[in-house]
């Protein structure tokens, strides 16, 4: 992962930092349903400890197949981990 260190399998929840805008998708691939677009900046809770393999999605600049559950404003859904920065 390229911004900061993720959370430990058995850490509480956590929140991170969008480096840019991204599209929240109802599953960890880039032909999911997009939920909506998170801007650049936004701060994230995952809805869980820990990344999930997805699909291959280039975001920030890296080829990445983690994603992580998050929920933002209220929606649940999937962002890709390069472009989360753990707070």
């Amino acid at each position: 992962m390229v911004a900061g260190a993720a959370p430990a399998a058995t850490a509480a929840p956590a929140k991170a930092k969008l480096l840019e805008s991204v599209t929240l998708r109802a599953k960890p691939t880039n032909r999911s349903t997009a939920r909506g677009v998170v801007p650049k900046g936004a701060v994230v809770s995952t809805n869980d400890t820990g990344s999930v393999a997805g699909a291959t999605y280039k975001a920030c600049g890296v080829k990445e197949k983690l994603w992580y559950p998050v929920t933002w404003k209220g929606t649940k859904g999937y962002i890709v981990a390069a472009c989360m920065q753990f707070k």
